[in-house]
């Protein structure tokens, strides 16, 4: 995996911009995984949770000092590394998966004042953009919150939208798959996808995130023990559902 030394100077510089404005709201930065160069596809989510990584903020800073990174640490990460890479992408094109906020902070602080916060973040977002993406690349609101926002804010490229992946939606997991009952059915039963293929996933994404052994063994071990509930084998057919669409 060679690293295009102009593009990671770069990245890096973005990455203190942001940390400092994280650290001046009081919270603690979670970096995405650097990509290796240009990106065919950016998939942006809202902000990094607190509780289950660190449990407070020294814990987590710890944890960033030490090479954690977000999106490595649990099976929805997993799950959605795995449906992006087999159902979009491919061998032969690159994806980023970012926060539109990089400050960690527990879940029931996420939702006050966080129009107010986006705003802040917003101009680095589009800075990230513009470093991270292809000329012709397609940015993925992930869920509603951010879809809305970006539109409202009348953002420049056009906008895909996906479902998040957070357990709480199982709701829109279940109703992302009326219409296609048939389908999902032979693919539930077929067990197109198991556990070890989300494992062997992450493997990837870890060494590509060139993060350091500890950090690889803790990610992994998140992933022990879970099963293929049927929500996850709906959140993974949904996204198969919406890859194959932006595809055609």
């Amino acid at each position: 995996m060679e690293i295009d030394a102009d593009f990671h100077a770069a990245y890096r510089g973005l990455e203190i911009r942001m940390k400092a404005l994280a650290e001046s709201d009081g919270h603690v930065f979670l970096p995405s995984p650097e990509p290796l160069g240009p990106v065919d596809y950016v998939f942006v989510c809202m902000e990094p949770s607190l509780g289950r990584w660190a449990r407070d903020a020294d814990k987590g800073k710890a944890k960033v000092e030490a090479g954690f990174r977000n999106f490595i640490s649990s099976i929805d990460d997993a799950i959605l590394h795995f449906s992006i890479r087999h159902y979009l992408c491919g061998p032969e094109k690159r994806y980023h998966i970012t926060d539109l906020a990089k400050g960690a902070m527990l879940v029931k602080h996420a939702s006050l004042a966080r129009g107010e916060r986006y705003d802040k973040w917003y101009g680095l977002l589009q800075e990230e953009i513009d470093l991270v993406t292809t000329p012709n690349a397609r940015i993925v609101a992930v869920g509603n919150v951010i879809d809305s926002y970006l539109r409202r804010r009348g953002f420049a490229k056009p906008i895909a939208r996906i479902m998040h992946y957070a357990s709480t939606a199982g709701l829109a997991r279940h109703n992302g798959i009326k219409g296609h009952e048939e389908p999902f059915e032979e693919f539930r039963r077929s067990g197109s996808v198991s556990l070890n293929d989300l494992v062997r996933t992450m493997e990837q994404v870890l060494q590509e995130a060139r993060v350091p052994a500890e950090v690889c063994d803790d990610a992994l071990s998140q992933l022990t023990g879970r099963e293929m509930t049927p929500s996850r084998q709906e959140l993974i057919f949904n996204y198969k559902l919406a890859f194959d669409a932006m595809r055609a």
